[in-house]
């Protein structure tokens, strides 16, 4: 990472040797060339921002309603009184957190090149966020982190994990077509062993026009028919994108595909 720039690829990937490897390499060689020229010179940082344990305290000291409430419950343990309680501090921590998190994703999206934001799996974290940073950027990025956190003491924790390849910018996998399937597709659309993108449109804009659901409202198999022609399409574009459209046994084998992946 220090000298180069680092595309992830997802796990459980394996080649059963070197040959393969130069397969997998040659094959995706312009779309791996592209994706290094978006990450090269940047790194990952990675920002999860939590209610810190003092934030009830805090927001109960500036806010008089709550305190008027707080003191009623001392006086009548009503259970209204506490859930009453409850949702008038969720509503002020709402609006603190929208306040806060507008300050900080300005920030730190000043001094980056894209965020991505990752799923928050539980009700203490308010941020969970991944930077694409340049490298030349990287201690100013930092430092921000660290006025940010001085800043929101007893109010916000920052958990910070860097400088990591950039993972969730680059999120491809290496796959092997079936041939089965894709043998199965090219007879759904009704196509040679050796076709072109503009045939397979062909052949899918026609199948269209005659089984689309709205075409045959009274036919009970016209939509199962209609999935079955879209599945096959998109397989076969997919396959058909980037190289040369043999679907012979020995060329499909003999294919790798670089698919970039949702988060």
């Amino acid at each position: 990472m220090q000298d180069c720039a680092v595309i992830p690829i997802s796990f459980g990937i394996v080649a059963k040797d070197e040959e393969e490897i130069r397969n997998i390499l040659k094959q995706t060689r312009m779309k791996l060339k592209k994706v290094l020229e978006k990450v090269e010179n940047k790194i990952q940082i990675n920002v999860k921002i939590s209610w810190d344990k003092a934030i009830f305290a805090y927001t109960l000291n500036e806010n008089t309603d709550l305190q008027k409430l707080v003191a009623e419950i001392k006086e009548n343990d009503d259970q209204s009184l506490r859930i009453e309680l409850g949702r008038k501090v969720k509503l002020a921590l709402d609006e603190k957190r929208i306040k806060y998190m507008m300050e900080i994703i300005d920030l730190l999206r000043s001094l980056s090149c894209d965020s991505k934001e990752n799923k928050i799996i539980d009700q203490e974290t308010i941020l969970n966020t991944a930077f694409l940073v340049e490298k030349n950027v990287e201690h100013a990025f930092y430092g921000k982190l660290d006025e940010l956190e001085e800043k929101y003491e007893d109010k916000l924790r920052f958990l910070v994990v860097g400088p990591l390849p950039p993972y969730d910018f680059t999120m491809f996998g290496v796959k092997k077509i079936d041939f089965d399937a894709l043998e199965d597709a090219r007879k759904t659309l009704g196509l040679s062993c050796e076709v072109s993108i503009s045939e397979i449109n062909s052949a899918y804009n026609r199948l269209v026009r005659i089984h689309h659901p709205d075409i045959n409202p009274y036919d009970l198999t016209a939509e199962a028919k209609f999935k079955k022609i879209k599945i096959a399409y998109d397989l076969l574009t997919r396959y058909c994108e980037h190289y040369l459209c043999s679907l012979q046994k020995t060329k499909v084998d003999q294919t790798i595909l670089l698919e970039e992946k949702d988060s």
